[in-house]
Formats: structure tokens, C-alpha cells, sequence
């Protein structure tokens, strides 16, 4: 069975990028916005959880809630933050993020990161 990776963008043309990129390897789910996140973590309990920082104008916070959600309904997956610049990567860190990617990033910076955290979830379990 392939590893589940969440990824969570407000961007279609992001979430339907990554998709293509990663659906080779990974079993991949996506989520538009804060609801669908929360209802995808919670069925599909990804191993991985690509969440935007940066999901709404509208709701700054949202990416945070997703992430600290993730964190504590679905302890064991890996979370990866994209985030546009450099702000606040310490707080992403402070409540659980595995790595931060500054955007734009490049698709081999992303499949790197998330084949060495399977690699290291696979080593914990």
C-alpha cells in the first residue's frame, strides 16, 4: 500500500500540480479549504500533510488551525508547511511542522522532503 499524503492548498492549479507530481509514489488526497482538510485528515489519516499557510486572505489562521488539527487528531503524520517567504517558520515549528518549503519551491525540494519523511515515519513505526 502507497504512503497517503493530504495536501491542502486554496490554489487548484497547486493541489492539481502536486497531485500529478506525487501520485505516482503516494496514495494522494486534496483539500481546498479548512473543512475539507479537517473531513480528509480524518478519514484518510495521511501519512503526510502538505498544508499552505497562506490558504485565505479571508481567514489567515486557517492553515495553523489545519496544522494544529492534523497534529492532534492524526498524531503519526509528518507535516510539511508551504509558506510564501520567511514569516513565522518558528511558530510552524513550534506546533509541529516537519519541515517548512518557502514557495515557489521546486517539485524535487518537495519529493525529497517527503520521501525522507515516509522514510522516517517507516523507521518510528
Amino acid at each position: 500500500m502507497k504512503p497517503r499524503i493530504l495536501i491542502v492548498d486554496d490554489d487548484t492549479a497547486v493541489t492539481q500540480q502536486l497531485f500529478w507530481s506525487l501520485s505516482e509514489d503516494y496514495d494522494v488526497v486534496t483539500a481546498n479549504d479548512l473543512q475539507t482538510a479537517v473531513r480528509r485528515a480524518t478519514v484518510y489519516k495521511p501519512s503526510i500533510s502538505i498544508v499552505d499557510m497562506n490558504l485565505t486572505p479571508e481567514d489567515s489562521d486557517a492553515g495553523l488551525r489545519i496544522l494544529e488539527y492534523i497534529k492532534a487528531h492524526v498524531p503519526g503524520s509528518k507535516l510539511v508547511v508551504t509558506v510564501n517567504g520567511t514569516k513565522a517558520w518558528e511558530l510552524f515549528y513550534a506546533v509541529g511542522a516537519d519541515e517548512v518549503l518557502a514557495k515557489p519551491f521546486e517539485i524535487e525540494e518537495l519529493l525529497s522532503t517527503t520521501r525522507r519523511l515516509v522514510t522516517l515515519q517507516a523507521d518510528v513505526v
